[in-house]
């Protein structure tokens, strides 16, 4: 499924979804990378999702909401989803909205797969 916004790498049980758009900030960008991202929870149902925004440098709070949908898909289907690459400039959001207490957060997308190798579901 190829995406202008997304990166899609599956290794075994572990799915890297690298955003690659830098503004996540207009409706269709948002609505467009929701899509494709639920798309995942369809094709890997108990998923291992580590969700990369080493490349995002804007985030609006409408694409927040749809990270928790997408974490509340993944946690409904079993799964479990970890956020890595989020940019110092960005954590305040995730802090703000508590964000930060309920998902795990890596600095880079290596090391939650690293984990997620170690602990499988």
């Amino acid at each position: 499924m190829p995406s202008e916004f997304l990166n899609v790498q599956a290794y075994e049980n572990i799915v890297l979804a690298q955003i690659t758009k830098e503004r996540l900030l207009d409706a269709p960008t948002i609505n467009t990378l929701a899509q494709e991202l639920t798309l995942l929870l369809d094709r890997y149902p108990k998923i291992s999702l580590v969700l990369d925004l080493a490349a995002v440098d804007y985030l609006s709070s409408a694409m927040l909401g749809k990270i928790v949908a997408l974490y509340k898909g993944v946690k409904t289907n079993k799964g479990r989803m970890a956020m890595a690459g989020v940019k110092p400039a960005l954590m305040p959001l995730f802090k703000v909205t508590q964000l930060d207490k309920l998902m795990e957060f890596f600095p880079e997308a290596k090391d939650a797969i690293f984990l997620y190798k170690r602990k499988p579901l």
